[in-house]
């Protein structure tokens, strides 16, 4: 046993003494933040290599304005993407390396977490951000000045006094994904390392809701992420529709309007002046300050240092995310584009995930399943359909809500009545009865396509639980939805953009017949049965067909074959 590696244990805490907290304070303070949160990992860290579960050395922990500082840090415009050298970046990234340290060492129920990850309750005490530090309250012990941190990038400047609400940092941070690629790769590491804080935070408090005599409501309502939730009322559904759209933002001009950027021009990039430019002439009794007449005021008197030669260069937006033609996708690779690219799609999965856990968890503080997968499926469908099959694939919610989502999305597409699933679980003759024969409501391509890839999940989710009895009704109610399908023609009178729309939704439901008829000839193979023959169209070679293949290919001769090896296949 002793060569085996040691679980992750999370190690007691306590204050940084008051000569330690002045050494950390002097490095911040003198924005020396490489050697700052160097400084504080070491403190953190220390002791790690002899602690054990039975013997725990505690580790120093710094008050809350410390940590919210390198959250801040780690997306700043001037410590970032306008940054003027690699040592300025480089305290961004320890900031962020020291997060991690603090994510992997730390209970993630530490209250002082919380304390440092979250937003003011009134939003007039951003008006008097200038004069006083978010997050500070007076310690009883004296430690009074070692509790305070001064700049702007800890006041004005700090990004839990910039943004509305969580919300506002998501949608900006997925606009950024799309529109904004350099600031992308700042926000993608901000939402990563956050999403590992309320991941963390969340399971361990659902297992101390298990314990007995425990008061899950409190437990749930103390989270870091019902903080982030509620702050924005989340029984409204109006604003539980904003929560979904900030994850789903897109970069067109609608979300950009409803999650604009977080610090004034964030997307202005400095470039140096090249050779013969010169800064404009400055005449400050006439109010003509030349090329600094842009620049904010916290850039000139505090946080970043003046410019002696320099222009100021607009990131535009891509002009494809300005027309009438934001959603027009052209194949599965620009489809992953268009949601910013896997880490942005991944990301998106992990929030939308963590709202069904609220809503499983504390429905009455929150709103029901059946409720948030309302909002879901509006926005789900709303999306070109070979986005929201990619939305459909990349799911990161727990098996059970993935299903209800699902065949929520159905509702508003078939012809006639489901089950409310919101009461009650899909089961496996469901999919033959109700799923695998539906059609839609028009004769829509995006429609029946849309219908043929959610019925191909639940296809996937029944089969991987091994839950299927291949029989003729399987087949014959997946053939007759095909069929049923099969009679769209398209809609008439559609705008150019719809017309493209529906030419990729036929394709898109090609496929996705295709790849049903082939999942249920895997099990019929698996089940020693013969799959009937079928049409085949010559645009796509036939999935049976690869499939012996595959099989003569890699079984030796007179070997068997079992079902997992063939769906591995």
């Amino acid at each position: 046993m002793a060569g085996l590696p040691r679980h992750s244990f999370h190690r007691p805490t306590r204050p940084l003494t008051y000569e330690l907290a002045n050494h950390a304070k002097a490095y911040l303070e003198g924005k020396q933040y490489n050697g700052g949160f160097a400084f504080l990992n070491a403190l953190l860290t220390s002791g790690t290599s002899i602690s054990t579960p039975d013997q725990s050395y505690a580790s120093f922990l710094p008050p809350a304005p410390y940590l919210a500082l390198a959250s801040t840090l780690i997306v700043y415009p001037h410590t970032t993407t306008k940054a003027k050298s690699a040592d300025v970046v480089k305290g961004a990234d320890a900031a962020l390396r020291y997060l991690r340290s603090v994510h992997n060492t730390v209970d993630p129920t530490n209250e002082i977490l919380r304390s440092a990850f979250s937003f003011p309750d009134d939003p007039s005490r951003r008006r008097a951000a200038g004069q006083r530090v978010f997050g500070y309250s007076p310690p009883p012990d004296g430690r009074d000045e070692t509790e305070r941190l001064t700049g702007v990038v800890t006041k004005s400047q700090s990004l839990w006094l910039r943004a509305k609400d969580f919300w506002h940092i998501v949608g900006w941070a997925f606009n950024c994904s799309v529109a904004y690629k350099k600031r992308w790769n700042r926000w993608k590491l901000w939402l990563d390392v956050m999403m590992d804080f309320l991941e963390a935070d969340w399971e361990e408090r659902v297992e101390l809701s298990q314990r007995e005599g425990a008061d899950a409501e409190k437990i749930f309502t103390d989270s870091i992420l019902w903080h982030f939730v509620k702050t924005i009322e989340p029984s409204a559904r109006a604003n539980r529709r904003a929560m979904v759209g900030a994850i789903l933002a897109m970069g067109d001009p609608h979300s950009r309007k409803l999650y604009p950027e977080i610090w004034k021009n964030e997307t202005v990039e400095f470039k140096h002046e090249e050779e013969g430019d010169k800064v404009g002439k400055i005449d400050i009794e006439n109010g003509d300050f030349g090329d600094y007449e842009n620049l904010d005021e916290d850039e000139i008197m505090g946080d970043a240092p003046v410019l002696t030669s320099g222009r100021q260069s607009k990131s535009p937006a891509s002009p494809s995310l300005n027309g009438k033609d934001d959603l027009v996708t052209h194949n599965l690779e620009h489809a992953v584009d268009r949601l910013g690219g896997m880490d942005a799609i991944v990301l998106r999965q992990r929030l939308l995930a963590m709202l069904a856990r609220v809503a499983q968890a504390i429905p009455a503080y929150f709103t029901r399943l059946g409720d948030l997968f309302d909002h879901i499926t509006e926005a789900f469908l709303e999306k070109p359909t070979i986005i929201m099959g990619l939305l459909l694939s990349t799911s990161q919610m727990p098996a059970d809500a993935q299903l209800g989502l699902k065949s929520n999305l159905l509702l508003p597409l078939v012809s006639g009545e489901l089950p409310d699933y919101t009461r009650m679980e899909p089961l496996p003759f469901h999919l033959e009865i109700y799923f695998l024969p539906a059609r839609g409501t028009t004769h829509s391509y995006a429609a029946n396509a849309k219908i043929s890839l959610v019925v191909e999940q639940m296809f996937m989710h029944f089969a991987n639980a091994k839950l299927l009895d291949v029989t003729d009704h399987l087949r014959n109610s997946l053939e007759a939805g095909i069929e049923a399908r099969k009679q769209a023609y398209g809609r008439a009178r559609a705008k150019k953009r719809d017309v493209r729309e529906e030419e990729q939704a036929k394709v898109i439901l090609h496929e996705s017949t295709e790849r049903l008829l082939g999942m249920l000839e895997v099990l019929e193979i698996a089940a020693g049965q013969q799959p009937r023959p079928r049409a085949v169209d010559e645009r796509f070679p036939s999935f049976s067909s690869a499939i012996s293949s595959a099989i003569s290919l890699s079984s030796p001769e007179g070997s068997s074959v079992d079902e997992e090896d063939i769906l591995d296949l």
